[in-house]
C-alpha cells in the first residue's frame, strides 16, 4: 500500500471529480477508453504503456526508456551560488529575474531564490490568455508576502484567444496526436519577452524553475521523432526535424494555415531559436514534491485545483484539454511519464506511482469546458470530436 504521508499529502486537495460532471455522454465514454487503457501492457519498472511512441521491452519486461535513464545529481547550493557570481554588479550586488507563471515549481523557485537565498528577485510573468484565475492569485499571494516585484506582460488577449481557438478548430478536423503541442505555441513567446524584460531592467541571471523530471519523449515521440537518450544528434539537426514534421502536418491538414500561422511561427522560433542561458534552479537542488507543496500552501497560502488531486501544471489552462487528448488518444498522458522518473529516482515505487496516475489521469471536465469558454469553441463539439479520434489501443 501506498504511505499514508504521501497518500495524504497528495490527495488533500481533491474536491471534485468526473463522477459530478453532469453531462453523463462524456463520463461513460471516458469509462469506456478506461477500461481499454487499464488492459494496456506496461512497463514493470516504471508505468510507462506499450502505446508510448518508440517503446520497447526486454524479456523482463523493462521499456528501454528505463534502461537509457540517468538519475539526477544536482550540483547542490554552492554550485548555485558559483552559478551566480559572473552575474555579479560591480559594487557586488546581485539582481536576478525569475521566470514566474504562478504554477508549483516557479513559485516554489521564486520562494527559495528570494527568501533562502536572500536575492534581489523580480518575478516575470507572460499572460497569454489561458492562465487560471488561480494561478493569478497564487502569483499575488507570494509577491505580497516576499515583498517581490512582478512583471507581467500581457498579450494582445482577444487576438489570442482567436489564435488559439483556430488552432484547435483545424486539430479537430484531423485530430492528431503529433500536433497537439500547436495548442501551446501561443505561450512561447514567453522566451523572447523574458529576455527583453531582463535586458530592460538590467537583470541577470534569469531562473527558472521547471524540474528535469518533465523530460516527456513523448510529445516529440508522437511527431516521429526518436528518442535521443545519449543526446549525440545535433540540436540544429533535431530542430529541423520537428519543423519538418510539423511542415507535413501542415500539409495533411490545410486548416492551420490560418490567421494564427504567424503567432505559431513566432511561437516555435521563441522556443527553439531564442538562447535558453537560464540558471535551472533544479541542476543545482533536489525538486523535492512533498517539500514544494507543503511550502507553498503552509506558507503562502498557495491555492490548489478543486477538480484535481495534482498540483502540476494547475497553471495552464490547456493541460486539462491535452491531457485528455492524450488519454483518448493514447492512453497515456504527462502524469505517466512524470511518475515514472520519479519511479526510476526511487522517490515512489511502481505500486504508488500505478495507484497516483490512476486518480491524476481523470478527466478535468471543468477545466475542458472553461478552456473552450475562455477561446471561444463549442465545449460539447470539442469533446465529440476528440472521442471521435482514432486510438493507438483499439
Amino acid at each position: 500500500m501506498m504511505d499514508q504521508n504521501r497518500i495524504n499529502n497528495h490527495s488533500r486537495m481533491k474536491k471534485i471529480s468526473y463522477k459530478d460532471f453532469p453531462v453523463r455522454e462524456f463520463v461513460e465514454e471516458y469509462e469506456r477508453a478506461k477500461e481499454n487503457v487499464d488492459g494496456l501492457r506496461r512497463c514493470t519498472r516504471c508505468v510507462l504503456p506499450e502505446t508510448f511512441p518508440f517503446i520497447t521491452f526486454d524479456e523482463d519486461g523493462v521499456c528501454n526508456y528505463c534502461h537509457h535513464y540517468t538519475k539526477m545529481n544536482p550540483k547542490g547550493e554552492e554550485a548555485l551560488r558559483a552559478a551566480f557570481e559572473p552575474h555579479k554588479k560591480p559594487d557586488g550586488s546581485l539582481k536576478c529575474l525569475v521566470s514566474f507563471s504562478g504554477g508549483r515549481d516557479s513559485s516554489y523557485a521564486l520562494h527559495y531564490v528570494s527568501k533562502v537565498l536572500g536575492l534581489d528577485t523580480i518575478a516575470f510573468t507572460y499572460d497569454w490568455g489561458v492562465v487560471p484565475e488561480l494561478a493569478h492569485r497564487n502569483q499575488k499571494r507570494m509577491c505580497e508576502k516576499l515583498g517581490v516585484e512582478q512583471i507581467k506582460i500581457t498579450a494582445d488577449l482577444d487576438k489570442k484567444w482567436s489564435n488559439i481557438r483556430a488552432n484547435l478548430e483545424a486539430w479537430l478536423k484531423r485530430p492528431d496526436l503529433g500536433t497537439i503541442p500547436v495548442l501551446t505555441s501561443g505561450g512561447q513567446q514567453f522566451f523572447y519577452y523574458v529576455h527583453q524584460v531582463a535586458k530592460q531592467r538590467d537583470r541577470q541571471p534569469i531562473v527558472v524553475g521547471a524540474t528535469p523530471m518533465e523530460t516527456t519523449y513523448f510529445k516529440t515521440g508522437f511527431s516521429g521523432i526518436e528518442p535521443e537518450f545519449d543526446h549525440s544528434r545535433k540540436v540544429l539537426e533535431r530542430k529541423i526535424k520537428i519543423a519538418f514534421s510539423y511542415f507535413s502536418s501542415y500539409l495533411q491538414n490545410p486548416a492551420y494555415i490560418n490567421k494564427s500561422l504567424l503567432d505559431t511561427l513566432g511561437g516555435y522560433f521563441s522556443i527553439y531559436f531564442v538562447p535558453r542561458d537560464f540558471v535551472r534552479l533544479y541542476d543545482y537542488i533536489r525538486w523535492d514534491e512533498n517539500k514544494v507543496n507543503n511550502t507553498l500552501i503552509n506558507e503562502y497560502g498557495w491555492e490548489t485545483s478543486g477538480e484535481t488531486a495534482n498540483t502540476w501544471r494547475i497553471d495552464d489552462g490547456t493541460v486539462p484539454l491535452s491531457d485528455y487528448m492524450y488519454y483518448i488518444m493514447s492512453g497515456l498522458t504527462i502524469n505517466d511519464t512524470f511518475r515514472s522518473n520519479q519511479i526510476r529516482e526511487g522517490v515512489l515505487t511502481r505500486e504508488e506511482a500505478l495507484e497516483i496516475v490512476n486518480i491524476e489521469n481523470e478527466p478535468r471536465f471543468f477545466g475542458i469546458q472553461w478552456y473552450c469558454e475562455k477561446i471561444g469553441t463549442d465545449f460539447e463539439n470539442a469533446l465529440r470530436k476528440v472521442n471521435q479520434a482514432p486510438r493507438l489501443y483499439m
